[in-house]
């Protein structure tokens, strides 16, 4: 009996007996995320697994396997067929999956193997892991391995001892799986944020259910303790999700128990916004066949956009610059800002202004050449916070009440307000970020649960853990992979889940970056020379400076314009708040 011959029956007998899976994971209210339970995918067409292309040689077979395991359909069917039949019926795939490229396969010369068998030496380039949770986490390195294959009677050569890592083609993965945002809550509990997941492309009719169930199942292993939920503890679903006769995708939960008001509109945006990226902008929200908010029975990514404008820089919020030590608003008339600030007074090197635009902090000059940090309303006297050093970087607020700054490079300190208006000073505990640890940027993203920095060059990420009073970070990364992420000069947060960031080489000034570090795309290189400075405001809108002028882009496809209607020069410092 041939193993295609085993694999097809059963199939088949999984095409007879396969019944929907009614109910999805769950996790607790506001804890740490469940274990992951697979939707049970009916295939929309025949999932027989194909073999490889006859008359393979034994190099173009072990490349061929590392297509066919990025589809773990049936239990990676595809990728058995690349296997003798005793190593077919053994092997335990790994629940990771490494992506890899630079795949260069090389037959070695082993004298005492028959001629039927031969050894493959595999070279190649891991680029990062796709975890149980379907998410992606950077993880570089070079791998050699050696594959044993055999000749077969028929000539068709097979693998006798697969990798013991599961290596998936970058380009087969591309192919086969697709990122979707999966919404949490902010670390406020006011607004929802994106998680990148990466799913399989098909089939598409069991997508939705699939993204729901990552969605019950919690945030991604690296951003768990930053990230919360409104679904509360035991939450199923009553069925798969299913589309409607009208075309809207119906998501019917149960076990919600009572729920605030607040609440339910929170699950509302996590399910809607989630959703929104997979198929259709219209969702049934129901709570065991009752709709989830009473009032309304079809919901839309409108419905509940003012749940994720966290993300973006406000609108009604005036823009701010550093020009000649002085602190002026960034428009067409460029006023100074009222009081000291703008007058010139405390020598401004850099600063940030709070998402609400009450209040100012500013890195200001002191008489010994040091640098000194202050903070205040917005147009009033700013008060000295007791931190000194000869480097700060631009601060970074979390809130109207907390932002935070690196220090001499190396201390990141975290400023917070209390209900008397008293304000402290804190040290948080970056021991954790790779290299040498020479810090030159922060950035903390709008929703507050994530930062990016700038070390020796590279861009980190990491989640921001923890209480309004104890705070720590959680598993800084360093995004790898793309072209110049060694030179990495300034960063900003352009959208709940990417990042825009300068760098260093002249063919690529400006890249776009997701927050797993899994694509970098780059904006257009003409016109721009050695960008220092990047800011970003709404529509994405981004401005950088660079030796001659300020230029803006909103899109990647975009030309750099310059900005020729606000009368301030390639030396100034204009920053969005946040």
């Amino acid at each position: 009996m041939t193993l295609r011959w085993r694999l097809a029956r059963a199939v088949t007998l999984l095409l007879v007996l396969s019944v929907p899976v009614t109910g999805c994971a769950s996790i607790p209210e506001e804890t740490n995320a469940g274990v992951i339970r697979q939707v049970e995918e009916a295939p929309e067409t025949s999932t027989e697994a194909q073999p490889p292309s006859e008359n393979l040689n034994d190099t173009d077979l072990v490349r061929s396997f590392l297509e066919a395991t990025a589809e773990p359909a049936n239990d990676y069917a595809a990728a058995r067929l690349h296997l003798t039949e005793q190593a077919a019926d053994s092997w335990q795939v790994p629940s990771e999956r490494f992506i890899v490229n630079s795949v260069n396969t090389v037959p070695k010369s082993e004298p005492e193997t028959a001629d039927s068998v031969r050894i493959v030496g595999l070279d190649l380039h891991q680029l990062g892991k796709l975890r149980k949770d379907q998410s992606y986490v950077p993880e570089e390195k070079d791998l050699s391995l050696r594959v044993k294959v055999r000749q077969r009677s028929d000539g068709q050569w097979r693998i006798v001892d697969p990798p013991r890592k599961l290596l998936v083609a970058s380009d087969a993965f591309k192919s086969h799986y697709r990122a979707v945002s999966v919404y949490f809550l902010d670390h406020q509990r006011e607004g929802v944020i994106p998680d990148i997941r990466w799913v399989r492309q098909n089939p598409k009719s069991t997508l939705p259910s699939r993204v729901i169930s990552l969605l019950l199942s919690g945030p991604s292993e690296g951003f768990d303790l930053a990230m919360k939920t409104a679904i509360p503890e035991d939450t199923t679903t009553a069925s798969n999700v299913s589309e409607t006769d009208d075309g809207a995708l119906l998501v019917n939960l149960r076990d919600l128990g009572d729920l605030s008001g607040k609440k339910k509109r929170l699950i509302a945006a996590q399910v809607v916004l989630t959703l929104r990226g997979v198929r259709t902008a219209r969702v049934e929200l129901r709570d065991e066949g009752a709709s989830l908010l009473s009032n309304t029975e079809v919901l839309r990514p409108s419905d509940v956009s003012e749940y994720e404008q966290q993300n973006e820089a406000p609108r009604d919020v005036k823009p701010l610059a550093v020009v000649d030590e002085k602190l002026l608003v960034f428009s067409e008339d460029s006023p100074q800002v009222p009081g000291p600030a703008g007058n010139g007074s405390y020598r401004i090197t850099t600063a940030a202004r709070s998402d609400d635009g009450s209040r100012v902090a500013a890195v200001v000059r002191r008489d010994d050449s040091g640098v000194e940090l202050r903070v205040g309303a917005y147009g009033e006297e700013l008060r000295r916070l007791g931190i000194r050093g000869n480097f700060m970087s631009r601060p970074t607020w979390r809130s109207e009440s907390e932002f935070w700054t690196v220090v001499n490079g190396e201390r990141v300190m975290r400023a917070t307000r209390d209900e008397n208006g008293s304000w402290s000073v804190s040290r948080i505990d970056a021991s954790d970020f790779p290299g040498e640890g020479n810090i030159e940027a922060l950035r903390i993203s709008r929703g507050g649960t994530r930062l990016a920095a700038v070390v020796d060059g590279r861009i980190v990420v990491a989640g921001i853990a923890g209480g309004d009073s104890d705070v720590s970070l959680q598993e800084p990364v360093t995004l790898s992979g793309g072209t110049g992420d060694s030179e990495i000069k300034g960063v900003d947060w352009l959208t709940g889940d990417s990042l825009v960031a300068i760098t260093g080489r002249d063919g690529q000034p400006v890249v776009r970056v997701s927050v797993d570090g899994f694509n970098w795309d780059s904006y257009r290189s003409s016109n721009l020379r050695n960008p220092k400075m990047v800011t970003v405001g709404p529509d994405q809108r981004v401005i950088v400076a660079d030796d001659s002028y300020l230029w803006q882009a909103k899109d990647l496809s975009d030309y750099w314009e310059v900005l020729r209607d606000i009368p301030i020069g390639a030396s100034s410092k204009p920053f969005y708040p946040g």
